[in-house]
């Protein structure tokens, strides 16, 4: 009897880690049946883009991030810092903005290094791309956001240590041709697609997609359709303050993994439905929703 596993990883379970007020630390995730975890944000040095620096409480400490990431590792997660998260137009603001992201699309060899470095610094698998800028695919940001996003993925998957993952996470209407973005992902996916390992995307804050979980795997089947469903990650949100966009754990377990799960069974060879990328850990007090998703997806 062979009771080797299987050659191919099994769905994944993904956690954003922003906000610190879990009392479980970042740490304490290797205890939790999290396959991967992303930790939020790279944004531009302020006032300039001419660096990057870590916004949110797993960049205060250099060291301690070195160590918990090592730790993380150790217990068999997967950790990637993420550039991006939300873009605000406030010029003044501190975070990305369209006008820093014009900027950056012109300079990508550099801003490639600049992540680059926080990677191998910080001892991290790889990096996640959050890029929000909407404009940008709709002609009204100055710059190309379809030839950004493809020469800043070449260029990290040429420059990252070998073995390194980038992921992305877009929004659902990023990949509807009858949307304002006219499925700018799915473009881009033609472009750059083998060298992105999965897709955390965005199922939550875009009711024509994601009100209910009737239409979050509507939306993902729509996707699906277009891109295969191995590396397409169905991401939600538990962000208790934004009722429109939470979703019930049970609701989820039910009402959306169930049936992605019967619609893509898993094969001898290949999983089918890619997993469960959530927003965010500080939302998981007590580890229950890692502990629930995991059983659903079987892990």
């Amino acid at each position: 009897m062979n009771d080797a596993p299987p050659p191919y990883p099994p769905p994944r379970n993904v956690i954003y880690f922003f906000h610190d007020a879990n009392p479980i630390p970042l740490a304490g995730i290797a205890d939790l049946p999290y396959t991967d975890v992303i930790l939020g944000f790279l944004i531009p040095e302020n006032p300039g883009v001419t660096g990057l620096m870590g916004d949110g409480p797993a960049f205060t400490d250099t060291l301690q991030l070195q160590n918990d990431i090592q730790l993380l590792r150790s217990a068999g997660k997967n950790v990637l810092i993420s550039v991006g998260g939300e873009v605000r137009s406030d010029s003044a603001s501190k975070g990305w903005t369209s006008a820093k992201y014009k900027i950056c699309s012109g300079e990508v060899p550099r801003l490639v290094d600049q992540i680059v470095s926080w990677v191998e610094s910080t001892g991290a698998n790889g990096v996640d791309i959050d890029f929000e800028d909407s404009h940008a695919f709709t002609g009204k940001a100055g710059y190309d956001g379809i030839a950004f996003l493809s020469e800043l993925t070449s260029g990290l998957h040429q420059a990252l240590p070998s073995g390194s993952i980038i992921t992305h996470a877009p929004q659902t209407p990023y990949w509807d041709e009858n949307s304002l973005y006219k499925a700018a992902y799915l473009n881009l996916h033609s472009q750059v697609g083998s060298s992105i390992a999965w897709y955390n995307n965005q199922f939550y804050n875009n009711p024509r997609y994601d009100q209910d979980a009737a239409t979050k795997v509507a939306s993902y089947l729509m996707v699906a359709e277009e891109i295969g469903s191995t590396k397409l990650l169905m991401g939600v949100s538990i962000d208790q303050s934004d009722e429109g966009a939470m979703i019930a754990l049970d609701d989820m377990t039910q009402n959306v993994i169930a049936p992605l799960q019967a619609q893509f069974p898993p094969t001898p060879q290949s999983i089918e439905f890619g997993g469960v990328m959530t927003w965010e850990f500080s939302f998981d007090d007590g580890g229950a929703w890692a502990n629930e998703i995991a059983q659903a997806l079987g892990l």
